[in-house]
């Protein structure tokens, strides 16, 4: 078996309803910074939109299709349950939760699993985003006792901040089919199946020691539906192109259907679907969103790559269209997660 070449989360991408209402509420209520908006490459009519850590930018960034038209998704096979970013204590878990609420975001937990703590919120579009913390030895009285001891944060400070996901949650029917693919296609080999609340059965992928994709295991699990508020795809990084064409040898070598190498100017990248149907990439960590914008200035205009500058002005004339077409209304209405596990 061949060392594996994955080094964690890439980016993960959803789709989104509007734009301007999505840019607000992961700018100003999530404290991300957007640092890169380009189009759909595939779809050149349409934003792409992306938001992370710019110091860190391989594991931290989300990125977003708009496409107004679809109807709301659904999670089940095919269409990933949902994401989870890292919150460094409890205390700041808390104060997330304050803020958000002061915010009318509503929230489900803080809930105790596996030596975590995590709250549950629904963006704009509903889709289902996870904040996990440390919690060995914190039981939910203790939770309970520090937020109403906690005092609504004035802003999202540095300690309070999101710098990285946790882990992406998936749905899959059969773990040994979905940890054999791993293993003989992407060398994943730090892999567990473990036990939760009710003997709930999880497929855990670690690298470094931290679980960063999660399978939920339901033999029974319906087709889901990719749409409005679904994950897209999730894209796992490699270090270096080589590593990536080793991945598609060996799906070549196995007839398993792949996008072969694309360039996407900012990383290349390789696409295909894992057993249950999850559109899964490998993308490369470089060259990175600072190859055609200088830090500072990341996400602040639209940026194209090299093949489409020639069509700048119908593209921005078709994106202007669309916004009057689809105006943003905001405050949104927020849902509140009526489901915090698969």
């Amino acid at each position: 078996m061949a060392e594996t070449a994955i080094k964690g989360l890439h980016h993960i991408t959803l789709v989104t309803g509007n734009y301007k209402v999505n840019y607000r509420f992961y700018t100003a209520v999530m404290g991300l910074r957007q640092v890169k908006l380009s189009v759909n490459q595939d779809d050149i009519y349409h934003r792409h939109a992306f938001y992370a850590n710019p110091e860190k930018t391989t594991g931290s960034t989300i990125t977003f299709f708009e496409w107004p038209h679809l109807p709301n998704g659904r999670p089940g096979l095919g269409s990933p349950h949902h994401l989870a970013y890292r919150v460094k204590t409890v205390e700041q878990l808390v104060r997330w939760k304050r803020w958000l609420e002061e915010h009318g975001v509503k929230t489900a937990g803080p809930q105790t699993y596996g030596g975590q703590a995590s709250i549950y919120l629904r963006d704009p579009d509903n889709a289902l985003l996870e904040l996990t913390a440390p919690a060995e030895d914190i039981d939910q009285a203790y939770l309970c006792e520090l937020i109403e001891d906690t005092e609504t944060p004035a802003v999202i400070d540095a300690d309070m901040r999101l710098t990285a996901f946790d882990h992406a949650t998936l749905i899959a029917t059969d773990p040994w089919i979905t940890q054999k693919f791993l293993e003989k296609f992407l060398a994943i080999t730090d892999v567990e199946l473990t036990f939760g609340p009710g003997g709930k059965a999880f497929l855990e992928t670690m690298h470094g020691g931290e679980v960063y994709l999660r399978y939920s295991i339901n033999p029974l699990a319906d087709t889901g539906a990719v749409g409005k508020g679904s994950i897209h795809h999730i894209a796992l990084a490699v270090e270096t192109e080589q590593k990536q064409r080793e991945i598609m040898r060996r799906l070549n070598a196995a007839h398993i259907p792949n996008s072969g190498i694309v360039n996407r100017y900012w990383f290349k990248s390789l696409y295909f679907r894992d057993p249950d149907g999850n559109l899964l990439e490998i993308a490369t960590v470089g060259p990175g969103y600072e190859v055609d914008e200088p830090r500072e200035s990341l996400g602040s205009k639209l940026i194209l790559p090299p093949w489409l500058e020639p069509l700048r002005n119908i593209i921005e004339g078709r994106l202007a269209r669309q916004d009057a077409e689809n105006p943003a209304k905001w405050p949104p209405e927020y849902s509140l997660p009526d489901q915090t596990e698969p």
